[in-house]
């Protein structure tokens, strides 16, 4: 995968926003790869993996306005 379609890939995480879960995170993650990709579940899985290992991407936990319950949400690490 090139730098471009990493960031590109990148860029659809991050604007997901915030989800309630972790598990969610993960299930949105995946759907949006595939549909920016074109690809099987399958490959957007190993995508995000490969993402992942390479800390191109990473799932954080954010309070959101006044709910006491943190969500998640894709960010990209500082360099």
């Amino acid at each position: 995968m090139s730098p471009k379609q990493e960031q590109l890939h990148c860029d659809a995480l991050v604007n997901l926003g915030p989800v309630e879960t972790e598990q969610g995170l993960h299930a949105e993650g995946v759907r949006k790869i595939q549909e920016v990709l074109h690809c099987t579940l399958a490959d957007a899985r190993t995508t995000l993996r490969e993402l992942r290992v390479h800390k191109r991407i990473e799932e954080t936990a954010i309070p959101i306005g006044q709910l006491d319950q943190p969500h998640c949400r894709w960010v990209q690490p500082s360099a």
